[in-house]
């Protein structure tokens, strides 16, 4: 960084300008649930292991880890989605308003489970803790008409006070594109840009300005394998950015990424369209 002052100073700026933006985010709330246990022994019932409690937390997962992240970034996010009135709705509810984050566009459901990751730690009093298993509680069904139709009146209501509106589409229901296209009637983006984070259907969605997807994702979208072939990953973003029309992308490649600028096309002296890879 210290050898782009230029690049440090506009990055610093955005950084500090963050208080002054306002994000809707519409989203799959999860709750993602850590058990941490030390093991004891080897049960006698099953080769399994037996793991002596030790605690628990529960913390915001999916859309629900992605509004914690803008508040921690300073950002004014407007949340909106489903939890069930049970105790991992209620501690999402409660991570939220320790981040002094509006709850108005939560809606909770009798009817609904919230969305549940549970995963066993297990360790030694002096070793690393590894996952062993985890345990998904999910709901069965996608949130009922209803709730589809409080979500876009709510999400519709917050972006009009928005710079920005996100989707975060884990494929339970609360995020979907007929959702968006229905926030969408009636002028209610009209202006906004809207950022996808979608797992299973980036291709289903229209009128987005920019995508996230990783690369696993963006593989199964267009049916290809990149692999390591560099050129194969800028033709495959070449792609989406045609499909979807897409202003901006930026394709996360975990460890096997770094920071590369993949193309930016200039046409009339104005940028408009930029391709990123980058390290999750």
């Amino acid at each position: 960084m210290s050898k782009h002052p230029k690049e440090t100073g506009r990055l610093r700026k955005i950084v500090e300008s963050f208080p002054k933006i306002t994000i809707t985010v519409l989203g799959d709330l999860v709750a993602d649930e850590f058990v941490f246990g030390e093991i004891s022994r080897v049960s006698r019932e099953a080769p399994v292991l037996i793991l002596k409690h030790r605690e628990r937390t529960v913390v915001p997962g999916g859309g629900a880890n992605a509004i914690h992240n803008l508040a921690d970034l300073g950002v004014n996010v407007l949340p909106v989605g489903v939890v069930g009135d049970d105790e991992p709705g209620r501690l999402l509810i409660k991570a939220f308003r320790h981040k002094h984050v509006p709850v108005s566009g939560v809606l909770k459901d009798k009817r609904y489970t919230t969305v549940t990751k549970t995963r066993i730690m297990a360790g030694s009093a002096h070793s690393a803790r590894q996952q062993v298993v985890r345990v998904d509680r999910e709901p069965e069904a996608e949130p009922n008409l209803h709730l589809k139709r409080e979500l876009v009146l709510a999400a519709r209501e917050y972006a009009r006070a928005s710079d920005a509106f996100l989707i975060s589409d884990y494929g339970y229901g609360a995020a979907t594109p007929g959702v968006l296209n229905a926030v969408r009637s009636r002028g209610g983006l009209r202006g906004v840009p809207v950022v996808l984070d979608s797992r299973y259907r980036m291709l289903q969605y229209s009128g987005v300005t920019a995508a996230t997807p990783n690369e696993p994702e963006v593989e199964e979208a267009l049916g290809v394998r990149i692999g390591h072939d560099w050129r194969r990953l800028c033709s495959a973003a070449d792609q989406i950015m045609e499909r979807m029309k897409l202003e901006s992308l930026v394709i996360t490649r975990g460890r096997g990424g770094g920071f590369k600028r993949c193309a930016i096309v200039e046409q009339k002296n104005r940028y408009f369209a930029r391709i990123y890879v980058s390290v999750v």
